[in-house]
């Protein structure tokens, strides 16, 4: 008896070292990088979460300005284009009064969800009330699980059923989500706003489902990721067009306006040479963090280079733990340097080692 007790601690020692490293790697922070259009300063880093005082632990690229969520503290910080204000974020969110734990910039606004309450906060241009978000998602009659940007409106999950509501302008129908994930036929566990559309993955189906524009067919997903043939487990909004991964095989899949090749993704994430883990569509290009390496692969137009990842994050002399693309640039977050890998498994070697160690006496 007392030997089974032994070993039993020893595998909850396991598995709690498993844990918690796995937890350690979802919440990893890293430099925040970027390139592309600079001509509003939203490629130039502030020093809080570029690595020189900070860095970060969620990024969002929107029209011409960014936000990050800093690590350690939870404040977004902004930078760029701020005509609208976009790039100020409120008290509430910037460390004054509260912290985030999400984050989307738009096209000239931008929206978090607060840490303490999950409640949805926006800033910036209201001029479609694209930042004013739903009492069911601001705090009056609710909060929210995501949240997402697009031009010139919003979208939300909400906290309580998974329903996804959105605000803001509603000219094609993109603040307007279908019954399969608005809560009446349906919810959802992901959204994405482009910038007159809007896709969700379905909870139960894990179906694509997109509204709004689809002039492009950026609002028609193909039968891979639409339920005929296939799921997706992640999903980007972009210009017009629009991009998922295809679960079971972690295939990039686009479709929509491709007059730059941004809906189609190169060998190394679409399943002839390599898959992806994350995703982002940009107004006229894509990019994904390719799988086993880690590395950051875009495609479309480059004329801002923003399909040019640089050295640090194209795995060259560095990979990325997330990307974002924006109007014509593009943002990601730098992975830990592999001396932190080699420290957290060193910490696993040793609790195995303590662990056999109990098991023998």
């Amino acid at each position: 008896m007392t030997s089974f007790r032994v070993i039993r601690a020893a595998v909850l020692t396991l598995a709690f070292a498993t844990a918690w490293l796995a937890a350690s790697a979802a919440r990893s922070a890293g430099p925040v990088v970027g390139w592309g259009s600079n001509f509003r300063g939203q490629t130039t880093l502030p020093a809080s979460v570029g690595g020189t005082t900070g860095k970060a632990t969620a990024i969002s690229a929107g029209g011409a300005h960014s936000c990050a969520i800093q690590a350690v503290t939870g404040n977004v910080v902004c930078w760029g284009y701020n005509s609208g204000g976009q790039a100020i974020p409120p008290a509430a969110v910037d460390g004054t009064s509260g912290t985030a734990s999400a984050i989307a910039a738009g096209g000239t606004h931008s929206c978090a969800i607060q840490a303490s309450t999950g409640n949805v906060v926006c800033w910036g241009d209201n001029l479609y009330g694209q930042t004013t978000p739903l009492p069911s998602v601001s705090g009056t009659a609710g909060t929210a699980l995501a949240i997402a940007a697009g031009a010139y409106h919003s979208c939300a999950i909400e906290s309580s059923i998974g329903a996804v509501v959105c605000w803001g302008s509603n000219s094609d129908g993109q603040a307007t989500p279908p019954p399969s994930v608005n809560g009446t036929a349906g919810t959802a566990d992901a959204i994405s706003a482009g910038h007159i559309h809007g896709c969700a993955i379905e909870v139960i189906t894990g179906n694509v489902v997109c509204w709004g524009d689809n002039s492009g067919g950026q609002a028609t997903p193909p039968p891979s990721v639409n339920g005929t043939s296939g799921t997706a487990t992640a999903i980007a909004a972009g210009g017009y067009h629009s991009c998922a991964i295809q679960a079971g095989t972690g295939h990039v899949v686009c479709w929509g306006n491709n007059s730059g090749g941004q809906a189609t993704p190169p060998p190394s994430v679409d399943g002839t040479a390599g898959t992806a883990t994350a995703i982002a569509a940009g107004y006229s290009h894509s990019c994904a963090v390719q799988e086993g390496t880690a590395k950051v692969v875009c495609w479309g137009y480059n004329d801002e280079g923003q399909t040019t990842p640089p050295a640090s994050v194209d795995g060259t002399a560095g990979t990325a733990t997330a990307i974002s693309a924006g109007g014509l640039h593009t943002l990601a977050i730098a992975a830990p340097e592999p001396a932190t890998a080699l420290l957290s498994a060193a910490s696993l070697g040793s609790l195995l080692a303590l662990a056999r160690r109990r098991r023998l006496r």
